[in-house]
C-alpha cells in the first residue's frame, strides 16, 4: 500500500480519472439518470488531484487550468445558448435560473479541486477557484448581456410604477445576483444598475412634474401628488437588496419634484395660501422648499 502511495501518477493517468468524473458530474447536473457520487468516490478524485499537485513532478498549473476550462465550457455549452434571443422577463428568468444551475455544477466539481485553493492559487496570486464561478459567469455572461439585463430590470420597475402586476421576487433575485457577482477584480453590476435606475427615475419624475404643470395647479394639489408618489416609491423600494438605494431614490425624487422647483413652489405657497387640512403635508416638505442644494448622489443621477 505504501509503495502504491509513493508511485508517481502520470498526467495522462490522472486526467483520465478526472475527466471521467467531470463527465459524470455533467450528466448529473443535466438531470440524467446517473448514480450520484458517494463520499468515497469524491475522495478518490480529490486524492488524485492532490497527488498530481504535490508529487515531485507536479501538475498544479495544468490542473488549475483544467478546472477553469470546465467552467468556461459549461458556460458556452449550457448557459449562453439558452440566453441568446431572450428579452424582458424571459431573459431575467433564464439568467437567474442558469446562474443557479451553473453554480450548483461548479460547487459539485470544486470539491474535487479544493486543494488548489489551500496553497497553489494563493502562492501564485491567482484567482481562488472558490471565486471562479462568479468571476467567469460575470465576465462571459453579464458583461455580454449586461445592457439587456439592465434594460429588462428597469422595464419591470417602470411597469410596477405604472400600476402593472410584476414579479417582484424575480426583480429582487436579479438584483441580488448583481450583488453576488460583484467583488474584487470584477465589475460592480449592482452599482451600474443603481446609477441607471436613479437616472431613469429622475427623468421619469421630471417629465411627470412637467405634465402636472403644477405651477398652474394649486400648491396643495401638487403636494398631494408628490406625497402619493413618494409613499408608493418607498414601498416599491423594499425590493432593493441595498437599503441605501431606497434613500438615494427618495432623495432624487424630492430633488426633482420639490427642491429643483423651490422658487416656484415658494411663490405658489405665498400667492395661494394652503388649505388647513394640508398644513401637515406642507410642514412635511416645508424644509425642502427653500433648500435647493442636493447631495452628490442626487446630482449624479439628475445629470444623466
Amino acid at each position: 500500500m505504501k509503495s502504491e502511495m509513493n508511485t508517481p501518477l502520470t498526467l495522462e493517468e490522472g486526467l483520465k480519472k478526472i475527466e471521467d468524473a467531470i463527465a459524470r458530474k455533467r450528466l448529473i447536473s443535466d438531470a440524467q439518470c446517473v448514480t450520484p457520487f458517494t463520499t468515497a468516490e469524491n475522495m478518490l478524485i480529490y486524492d488524485c488531484v492532490y497527488k498530481l499537485c504535490t508529487q515531485k513532478r507536479n501538475y498544479a498549473e495544468h490542473i488549475y487550468e483544467k478546472y477553469v476550462s470546465y467552467l468556461e465550457e459549461r458556460i458556452m455549452e449550457k448557459v449562453i445558448p439558452r440566453l441568446l434571443g431572450k428579452h424582458g422577463v424571459a431573459l431575467l428568468k433564464e439568467v437567474t435560473q442558469s446562474w443557479s444551475e451553473f453554480k450548483a455544477f461548479a460547487d459539485s466539481i470544486y470539491k474535487l479541486f479544493e486543494y488548489l485553493d489551500r496553497f497553489y492559487a494563493p502562492s501564485k496570486g491567482l484567482l481562488l477557484l472558490a471565486d471562479a464561478p462568479k468571476h467567469y459567469y460575470g465576465n462571459q455572461v453579464c458583461e455580454r448581456l449586461c445592457g439587456k439585463i439592465q434594460e429588462a430590470a428597469i422595464s419591470l420597475i417602470i411597469e410596477d410604477r405604472e400600476g402593472k402586476d410584476i414579479d417582484r421576487n424575480l426583480l429582487k433575485a436579479v438584483l441580488c445576483l448583481f450583488i453576488g457577482l460583484g467583488g474584487k477584480g470584477t465589475t460592480n453590476y449592482y452599482e451600474k444598475f443603481e446609477q441607471i435606475m436613479l437616472a431613469e427615475t429622475a427623468a421619469y419624475y421630471s417629465e411627470l412634474s412637467m405634465e402636472w404643470w403644477f405651477w398652474r395647479d394649486s400648491l396643495t394639489s401638487y403636494l398631494r401628488k408628490v406625497d402619493w408618489c413618494l409613499v408608493q416609491e418607498e414601498a416599491r423600494a423594499e425590493v432593493y437588496p441595498c437599503k441605501t438605494t431606497k434613500t438615494k431614490l427618495l432623495e432624487v425624487m424630492k430633488y426633482i419634484l420639490l427642491e429643483r422647483n423651490a422658487k416656484r413652489w415658494a411663490q405658489k405657497q405665498k400667492a395661494n395660501g394652503v388649505a388647513a387640512e394640508d398644513q401637515e403635508l406642507l410642514s412635511k416638505y416645508a424644509s425642502l422648499s427653500l433648500d435647493i442644494g442636493s447631495s452628490a448622489s442626487v446630482a449624479t443621477a439628475t445629470d444623466h
